[in-house]
């Protein structure tokens, strides 16, 4: 074998190792393929895990539960109003306007 069939067959399999490399890796090389089905992936496993734990508990504790959720999704909204109405531009103060009369 000569030096270039050696040199032409390394650059063959340069070529193909960057040609397999590029196809495994995502398109902008952070993304990681989700599935279609949720957007949020983890919100419905937790779902799914409160309904079982729920349907598990006698009545009273399921009362329980429902208002200790809803208490805690109500906090979970007073802070999020709390940090959306610090992200906001305050509002301008308006400026005093004096009539000037014409004559």
């Amino acid at each position: 074998m000569s030096e270039y069939d050696a040199m032409r067959d390394a650059e063959r399999l340069v070529r193909e190792a960057t040609a397999r490399a590029q196809e495994s890796v995502p398109p902008r090389g952070y993304d990681v393929p989700r599935e279609a089905s949720s957007p949020f992936p983890d919100l419905s496993s937790l779902n799914a895990l409160l309904d079982l734990a729920r349907q598990g508990l006698p009545p009273d504790l399921q009362r329980q539960l429902q208002q200790a959720l809803r208490e805690l999704l109500i906090a979970l909204r007073a802070v999020l109003d709390y940090s959306i109405d610090r992200l906001e531009p305050p509002t301008p103060e308006s400026t005093p306007v004096e009539d000037i009369p014409i004559s």
